[in-house]
């Protein structure tokens, strides 16, 4: 089952440079967690309590000038969390596989 993808949040945690709770948007975001780390780009979820759509989580990606983007905008209840992850897991996974095809030479 080579195929599931299963967080690793201490490899995670040790391998973040920066501290990843340090986010835009004032007081209302709140860093809940980082999935992980692909080369300069870090894939994390935030709770936004003053989203235009409500109280949300973002997967975010902070990128390697520093922008953070919502690639994922989920409700801020316990199925909303549940999807979240999944998108954050997905995300994260896509970029190791984008990573190791770089890595590969294949253009």
């Amino acid at each position: 089952m080579d195929n599931v993808i299963r967080p690793d949040f201490r490899r995670a945690a040790e391998t973040r440079g920066s501290d990843p709770r340090k986010v835009r948007g004032g007081d209302t975001a709140q860093h809940v967690k980082l999935y992980g780390e692909v080369g300069h780009h870090a894939v994390s979820l935030v709770r936004d309590r003053s989203s235009p759509q409500g109280d949300v989580y973002k997967v975010m990606i902070d990128t390697p000038g520093s922008r953070m983007g919502p690639v994922g905008v989920e409700p801020a209840t316990p199925d909303g969390l549940f999807d979240a992850d999944l998108v954050g897991l997905a995300v994260l996974r896509t970029l190791e596989l984008l990573a190791q095809r770089s890595d590969s030479g294949v253009a």
